[in-house]
């Protein structure tokens, strides 16, 4: 079905806001190819929803407090992050360590945070919720990457690319691919300061009713922690939590 073209128009202005916090009518045709009169229109209605605000001294927009609102709405009520909730804050407390969870937009092929506890007494991790996490470098990515179709994970690593983020980062595709079927096999992933110096985390996907990956959880420690722990109990604790939330969204292991 195509989409209505005035829905689709307003979109692609609201997508723009992700990447820079503040825009400008002229910016913002350029970047969507839409016509200044047009997205001014856009703006204008959507000011008068209170979903964007405009800087009286700029004449710069940005987003309001409207869609602020609708946003939390939306992020508070995903029926992925109400069911693992309560499962990350038992594996937080069982491995002593931060537990995360990444949900997946196809769509977007976008991999972002979403939850984050932290039971234990050591180092937590920032949390920075709806920030990206690497799909070739992190526990989160490569356990994703590692479940999807296996042409289209590796057109979307062709595309972002595979960018050295510590001296770990496996960067060789035909390596990362590679890792990446040793994931898919064990069921788990691990990040072995692969995205950060002095961090390692070990992630599994997340599958929901129709079988498709949805997101995905994990753990992450300091490195030193990480190598005095038993990395099999560990990795059976995060694959276990992963299967128990993925049958709490509908999944069925056939």
């Amino acid at each position: 079905m195509k989409p209505a073209t005035t829905i689709s128009k307003v979109c692609r202005v609201l997508a723009e806001f992700r990447q820079r916090p503040s825009l400008g009518v002229t910016d913002l045709a350029r970047r969507t190819g839409l016509l200044p009169s047009d997205v001014h229109r856009i703006l204008s209605s959507l000011k008068y929803c209170g979903f964007v605000e405009q800087n009286p001294q700029t004449k710069t927009y940005r987003l309001g407090v409207g869609l602020m609102k609708l946003g939390l709405a939306a992020f508070q009520r995903n029926e992925l992050r109400e069911a693992a909730r309560p499962l990350l804050l038992r594996l937080s407390g069982e491995v002593e360590a931060t537990a995360h969870l990444a949900i997946f937009d196809p769509r977007e092929f976008d991999i972002f945070l979403a939850d984050q506890f932290d039971t234990s007494a050591g180092i937590p991790f920032k949390a920075n919720f709806g920030v990206t996490a690497a799909a070739h470098c992190t526990a989160l990515g490569k356990a994703i990457m590692a479940n999807i179709d296996h042409e289209s994970a590796l057109r979307y690593l062709e595309r972002k690319g595979t960018p050295k983020s510590a001296p770990n980062t496996i960067t060789h595709l035909a390596l990362l691919e590679t890792e990446l079927r040793k994931t898919h096999s064990q069921g788990y992933s691990l990040d072995l300061e692969e995205s950060t110096s002095g961090a390692c985390c070990v992630g599994a996907a997340i599958q929901d009713w129709t079988g498709a990956t949805v997101g995905a959880i994990s753990v992450s420690m300091p490195s030193q922690k990480y190598y005095r722990a038993q990395p099999a109990a560990l990795a059976s604790a995060v694959r276990n939590t992963a299967m128990e939330l993925s049958q709490l969204v509908g999944y069925t292991r056939t």
